[in-house]
């Protein structure tokens, strides 16, 4: 694996924090394009690393760990999904001066940044279905730029963007579920 698509892979998370700082801190609105682009680059980076790794075969097992990443994978997909559906607007920052509306059901109510979560479980399933550096790297580099982009979202984005956010951050943990939060995030309304 070259160090390249490591590096490309940790930029991808550049491109959508530059995204929100650019629309919802400087208000500049037409920079939104940037967050798709950070998502397509890292989406790029993961299909480059399965291209060089190539399908592990049956491996001693080690394949079906693809089970748990595409679950990871499908949950990451369906919490975007989610928010699309629940706020009927795109996942860019909204303009400024405007405020998403909240969404604190479901997977919203486990944590306030799932997303770090289920990214993190795909590529450390990925890891332990194709082995070696290179996934462990991206295991690690890729979830922890992850999670300070969404530390950053969660102190200067999300309170100026998103409506009721400094309430939900008071009860809903950052990124380790409670027994609390998993309550109410399996709860029906």
């Amino acid at each position: 694996m070259t160090p390249v698509l490591l590096a490309a892979g940790v930029a991808s998370f550049g491109c959508m924090a530059l995204s929100d700082w650019l629309c919802v801190i400087r208000g500049n609105s037409k920079a939104g394009a940037l967050f798709p682009a950070g998502c397509v680059l890292l989406a790029a980076v993961t299909a480059g690393m399965l291209g060089r790794t190539g399908f592990p075969g049956w491996n001693g097992g080690r394949v079906l760990f693809l089970v748990p990443a595409l679950g990871m994978l499908g949950l990451l997909v369906y919490s975007v999904a989610g928010i699309l559906h629940q706020c009927g607007s795109s996942a860019l920052p909204p303009a400024p001066g405007q405020k998403r509306p909240l969404v604190s059901t479901g997977v919203y109510a486990l944590c306030r940044h799932p997303g770090v979560l289920w990214l993190g479980g795909f590529y450390g399933f990925l890891w332990l279905t194709f082995g070696g550096w290179d996934w462990f790297l991206a295991a690690v580099l890729f979830t922890a730029a992850d999670g300070v982009y969404a530390w950053w979202q969660d102190q200067q984005v999300f309170p100026r963007s998103i409506a009721d956010y400094l309430e939900y951050q008071k009860r809903t943990p950052f990124l380790l579920p409670t027994r609390d939060s998993i309550r109410r995030s399996i709860e029906r309304r």
